[in-house]
């Protein structure tokens, strides 16, 4: 019996060292407050990159970013440069990444003019509606559906400030923000204009869902086998309650600058 938990432990030593010798290179969206952001000193920062800290300090599996935008970052991850994080899943990106288990949750919501205001009750209920969202960004198999069906008319763009304006112009009948409130509260502190006409916006409620977000590691990247212990890792960082302190004090600090930011622009 000794000499067996010997070898448990020595098997359970031997792979911490291997895990330790591990790493793996991340692509990131770099404007996705409160999940992964660059700061004004190009600093990596957000919920994601906290969240991997802990992983790297508990597996012993290091972590490299290169923080680009959305489309570009998904493009190198598909193409098997490297995994990539805050990526949803659909049946379709499912052939070409092997997904972590959940990192975050995020909140997505329909924004649009106050004077517009609509109740959501489904996409059907926005059937015809011009929708605007993030190029290359992907919100579940149910958008997708409808979009093929062409239930919705789906404008694409890495310019949300711009499609905020849109909006205001009427070139489209809403904006899907995530995640909730940062979003928005983030793209009206972009810009003076939307800084100062906030308040003719109005998020539509219901939000439309709260969409899981993962680590994708591309299967021919050859890095799937990381995937045990980082879910392991992210399994505990969840049950300890470390995962919910470091999502509340990103969105505080977040939410404090951009607050800091609109007193300046008024």
């Amino acid at each position: 019996m000794k000499q067996f938990v010997v070898l448990i432990c020595f098997l359970m030593s031997l792979s911490s060292a291997l895990q330790a010798g591990e790493s793996l290179h991340i692509f990131a969206d770099d404007n996705a407050l409160p999940k992964n952001w660059l700061d004004a000193d190009g600093a990596p920062q957000g919920v994601n990159i906290e969240v991997l800290n802990e992983v790297t300090r508990r597996t012993g599996i290091e972590f490299t970013y290169s923080f680009v935008p959305w489309n570009r970052a998904y493009e190198s991850a598909r193409k098997g440069m490297g995994a990539i994080i805050g990526l949803s899943k659909t049946q379709e990106r499912q052939i070409t990444f092997d997904y972590s288990e959940p990192m975050y949750f995020d909140e997505l919501v329909f924004v649009t003019n106050r004077e517009s205001a609509f109740l959501f009750e489904g996409l059907d209920s926005m059937r015809g509606y011009t929708i605007g969202v993030k190029r290359g960004a992907s919100y579940g198999d149910d958008f997708e559906h409808a979009r093929t069906l062409g239930l919705l008319n789906v404008l694409e763009s890495s310019d949300r400030t711009g499609q905020m304006l849109m909006l205001a112009q009427g070139r489209v009948d809403a904006v899907l923000l995530s995640p909730g409130k940062i979003a928005f509260a983030s793209v009206m502190a972009s810009n003076n204009w939307l800084t100062r006409h906030k308040d003719d916006f109005v998020i539509i409620s219901p939000a439309y869902k709260l969409d899981a977000n993962y680590i994708g590691i591309p299967k021919t990247l050859g890095k799937s086998h990381l995937l045990t212990p980082i879910n392991n890792a992210l399994a505990d960082i969840f049950e300890d309650g470390t995962h919910e302190r470091i999502v509340k004090r990103v969105i505080k600090d977040a939410v404090r600058d951009i607050e800091s930011t609109e007193q300046q622009i008024n």
